[in-house]
């Protein structure tokens, strides 16, 4: 079954859907499938994107709830006073992590913000585009405040705290944000300059300006485009406006690694109590158009590529083409890491559905 992977990846790669990928298929502690397609090796790191939010903020946000820094029921205005008179004052943690909190799903806060410093100031001025618990409105916005949370709670920034809590633990060598230049070559690319981000700029000044004379000046004026290969740096415009580092983007690791990562989330986890690895497998948003734990995706939601995977398996996915899946049933993780987005983004998810459905059905 190992050969049909390859045999799905080599495809897509001819396909121009991806330009390189690297996969891991494990049960419990055993890697029983891996390989790797295109100009890329077992050991390639790659932008994880949207894996951020599960891998860092969600298992972070776990952690300190266990040791008691803060409560799922907690507003984030009982944190960050900037958010306490705006629409998300009364988002609470749990809303927020499992995107219902009614925030936007993106803002180009980097075209919108002078520094980082007004970043949470924006947020808190953008309208909402549903009631706090009405929606599952997949959000960017939500995981950059929480992250800020978190780094209000603990006083440090958010990639310190990843490494004293999750990275050392954990024993993680090549996962991080900000690459050292000398990790570059080792790095998968992702994107010939900021054409897709450039493109999502001017349809949003075009139709859904905001009121803010000010902030739509920003818009039409920005010129901090990336025309460079991005590469060995964090693709996200806003995590890059950031620093690097964000709650919501900005992680980079290799697949061995996300591997390791996946643990912490599953029964016998090295960081985790077991009753607080049930909320990653547990819906939270029963009755809403997706089916969201505490950070993830579950299987059972319509539109997940978790195909072949336990109802209560989770899941995530970063925009430049990574996947990670974990099913607690069968204690198996699934780890797809691709670039898609280089040279040009290309869809991914019947790539992605048909491998966890191959995937599914290896022994081991």
């Amino acid at each position: 079954m190992g050969d049909v992977l390859r045999e799905q990846l080599e495809a897509a790669l001819d396909a121009g859907e991806i330009q390189s990928a690297v996969w891991l298929v494990a049960c419990r502690e055993t890697m029983v499938a891996h390989g790797a397609v295109g100009p890329a090796g077992f050991d390639t790191l790659y932008d994880l994107a949207s894996l951020t939010k599960p891998l860092v903020t969600a298992l972070l946000l776990a952690l300190f709830i266990e040791q008691g820094r803060c409560a799922p029921d907690d507003h984030l205005g009982k944190w960050l006073p900037v958010l306490r008179d705006s629409p998300y004052g009364h988002v609470t943690v749990a809303q927020a992590v499992t995107h219902t909190g009614g925030f936007p799903a993106w803002r180009p806060l980097y075209a919108m913000c002078a520094t980082p410093d007004e970043v949470l100031p924006v947020i808190a001025q953008t309208p909402p585009v549903a009631e706090p618990g009405a929606a599952v409105v997949y959000s960017d916005l939500g995981y950059i405040v929480l992250g800020c949370l978190l780094e209000h709670l603990a006083g440090q920034p958010l990639a310190v705290m990843f490494g004293t809590h999750v990275a050392q633990p954990l024993g993680l060598t090549a996962t991080r944000f900000c690459p050292p230049p000398e990790w570059r070559e080792r790095t998968a690319p992702t994107e010939d300059g900021n054409a897709h981000e450039r493109g999502m700029v001017e349809q949003l000044t075009a139709e859904e300006a905001p009121d803010n004379a000010s902030v739509r000046a920003r818009l039409r004026g920005y010129a901090g485009w990336r025309t460079q290969r991005i590469h060995g740096e964090v693709h996200d415009g806003n995590a890059c406006f950031l620093g690097g580092v964000a709650g919501h983007a900005g992680l980079f690791a290799t697949a061995a690694e996300v591997w390791k990562l996946a643990q912490a989330f599953l029964p016998g986890s090295p960081l985790l109590r077991p009753e607080t690895c049930q909320w990653f497998s547990t819906n939270l948003t029963p009755g809403k158009a997706e089916a969201r734990s505490f950070g993830w995706m579950l299987a059972c939601s319509p539109n997940a590529t978790g195909v072949g995977l336990s109802p209560t398996a989770f899941g995530h996915l970063g925009f430049t083409g990574t996947s990670l899946w974990c099913d607690p049933q069968t204690e198996r993780v699934y780890v797809l890491l691709a670039n898609r987005t280089f040279p040009y983004r290309a869809g991914l998810q019947d790539v992605r559905r048909a491998f966890h459905a191959a995937a599914s059905r290896i022994s081991g």
